[in-house]
């Protein structure tokens, strides 16, 4: 089994596969881990999804000491600084605590054998020979391997391995983030604006969107509109063009936006979800390489974290991958349709976005 990429999808299959005595191989094309080591926002673990994995992982526990219940809460303004939704009580309905992604990627990496990841090996190509039926891969340091009898990529977006199962290509869905970091300790006076959790702001076709992590707080900028901002080639150009674009915003939020740091363009790609792949006997998709998501639906890293979970079971039992593809495709397909209709609606205060919200909070209690 070769697994292509350890992203957090990928690592957490790697975890289940040890706890079973399941031998891989997972290759990266990181030169190493600390690429990552601050990488990524702050990730909500649904129980039935992320929780479910961390338990299949026996690593709950250790989540738990890192888990910010607190992290839930959240504020829904408009440009004027008008309060729509402000959520700040936690306790028995607060069942998803934040977790920095970086952190959790960290802790699951910590928790395999050394030696079990690849580092460096950037997977350039993977074809099968006729003649062996084993799997070739093309690294991009010129090496090759050829023992390689069932691929699993966890590749996300741009999956080398996906073109194995599926010729669809990720579609840019018109928006793009800029994204940029506010460090609270030089940003003390704007901590309780922002609340221990989360912080959006809609109107017009934008919006912003802050989210609390362990020590500082990532600020998303959004414009439902073609804009200048991508093509600025500085960071002051960037941050200016973008101010500009929130010109008449209360002066609070465009505060949010003045005090960011390494801003990083974040166009929003996703793959068609009514067509997910239908993978063959010895090739598997998981996370971001089946199902690309647009963030609006808040399910990705749970849904690569129950994929993982899933096909970990079904490979360490010899079962047909068949029976992973439908759950797979199941929960991909359901997250989908929210996170399309999510962001057809998500831009505008107040009746598109708040109905919606109702309507998701209802399904996830159902489900997730």
């Amino acid at each position: 089994i070769a697994v292509v990429g350890a992203g957090l999808g990928g690592l957490l299959l790697a975890r289940i596969l040890q706890l079973q005595n399941v031998s891989f191989t997972i290759y990266e094309s990181d030169a190493d881990a600390s690429l990552r080591a601050s990488f990524g926002g702050s990730l909500d673990l649904k129980y039935q999804t992320g929780q479910r994995a961390m338990y299949a992982a026996g690593l709950h526990a250790e989540f738990l000491k890192l888990a910010r219940p607190e992290g839930e809460q959240s504020r829904l303004l408009d440009k004027t600084g008008k309060i729509y939704r402000d959520v700040t009580e936690t306790g028995a309905s607060f069942s998803n605590p934040e977790i920095d992604r970086a952190q959790l990627r960290t802790f699951v990496l910590d928790s395999l054998t050394p030696g079990t990841v690849q580092w460096g090996h950037k997977v350039i190509a993977v074809r099968k020979d006729a003649n062996s039926g084993k799997y070739i891969f093309e690294f991009a340091s010129g090496v090759t391997t050829e023992d390689v009898n069932i691929v699993v990529g966890t590749d996300g977006t741009r999956s080398r391995v996906r073109p194995l199962v599926w010729d669809a290509k990720p579609i840019y869905s018109g928006i793009t983030f800029l994204e940029t970091k506010i460090d609270i300790a030089k940003n003390a006076h704007l901590s309780a604006f922002i609340g221990k959790g989360s912080l959006v702001a809609l109107s017009d076709g934008k919006a912003l969107m802050a989210q609390r992590n362990s020590t500082h707080v990532i600020l998303y900028s959004a414009l439902r509109k073609t804009s200048a901002v991508a093509q600025a080639e500085t960071t002051a150009e960037k941050l200016t063009l973008m101010l500009d674009e929130f010109g008449d915003w209360h002066e609070e939020l465009r505060e949010l936006l003045r005090v960011g740091e390494n801003p990083t363009m974040r166009p929003i790609y996703a793959l068609p979800f009514d067509s997910l792949p239908r993978s063959k006997t010895d090739n598997i998709l998981l996370g971001d390489a089946a199902h690309v998501l647009s963030p609006f639906g808040g399910d990705g890293a749970n849904l690569a974290m129950a994929d993982a979970a899933d096909l970990g079971k079904i490979l360490a039992l010899g079962e047909p991958l068949e029976k992973y593809e439908k759950l797979m495709r199941e929960r991909g397909n359901a997250s989908g349709k929210g996170a399309a209709r999510m962001l057809e609606v998500f831009f505008d205060l107040p009746w598109s976005t708040m109905f919606f919200l109702k309507i998701r909070l209802y399904f996830q209690s159902l489900f997730w």
